[in-house]
């Protein structure tokens, strides 16, 4: 047994956030992978899924909506990876001995 086990803390929950974080950069992609590329197919899509009929113009915006929030999405994704890593370079560089 763990030491935490044994005064009933429970195991550790860091794995937690970072399987949420794994998931919501994989979600994004996953969307993208699986939207159709035609506007008709993806008029057909939502009909199936909503019961509501669009047009096919209305569906290659929906399309490009779903686009751009993957871009943005994929964008803050690349944002936390870079301050996450000046973060750690900064503290890795704030312990090593001689500096201040």
């Amino acid at each position: 047994m763990t030491r935490s086990c044994c005064r009933s803390e429970g195991p550790s929950r860091r794995l937690a956030p970072q399987l949420s974080q794994a998931a919501a950069s994989l979600l994004p992609g996953a969307a993208l992978v699986l939207l159709p590329k035609c506007p008709i197919c993806l008029a057909a899509w939502f009909a199936v899924a909503t019961g509501i009929g669009i047009s096919a113009a209305a569906a290659a915006l929906a399309r490009e909506l779903v686009i751009f929030f993957f871009i943005a999405a994929l964008m803050l994704v690349a944002a936390r990876i870079v301050i996450g890593y000046r973060r750690r370079t900064r503290q890795t560089a704030s312990q090593l001995p001689g500096t201040a």
